[in-house]
């Protein structure tokens, strides 16, 4: 019985999961899917942010992760930030969020699907 019980322990512990929230919004979390794309790459990204922001209200040397959701349509959503120290700077990063353009979504199978992304952001 114990032989039968560590079986299928072990079995259930090694199964393919998918790493997924369900819910009213599926969020795919694994890396089975084409990623969202920025237009113009991870570099217009961060240059299109600095666009955005006031930087008398931003602190030198700090770093901030920023967690959102891209959305089926490509639309910045459920924007929050996950790690920061100064509270003027994350609020002015959270405005510039306010205004960003559509990326192109994830797909899985074809189909777009809501990812969500954490990026780091460091002022120097």
């Amino acid at each position: 019985m114990r032989f039968y019980f560590l079986l299928l322990l072990f079995v259930f512990s090694f199964s393919p999961s998918f790493a997924q929230i369900q819910g009213e919004d599926e969020v795919y979390l694994n890396s089975e899917i084409l990623e969202p794309e920025f237009p113009g790459g991870m570099d217009m990204f961060y240059t299109y942010l600095m666009t955005q922001l006031d930087k008398t209200k931003i602190k030198g040397g700090e770093k901030l992760i920023v967690s959102f959701v891209i959305n089926t349509e490509g639309k910045m959503e459920k924007i929050k930030l996950v790690k920061y120290k100064d509270v003027d700077t994350a609020m002015e990063v959270l405005n510039g969020f306010t205004n960003f353009p559509k990326w192109k979504p994830a797909y899985k199978n074809g189909n777009p699907v809501s990812v969500e992304l954490k990026i780091p952001i460091v002022f120097k």
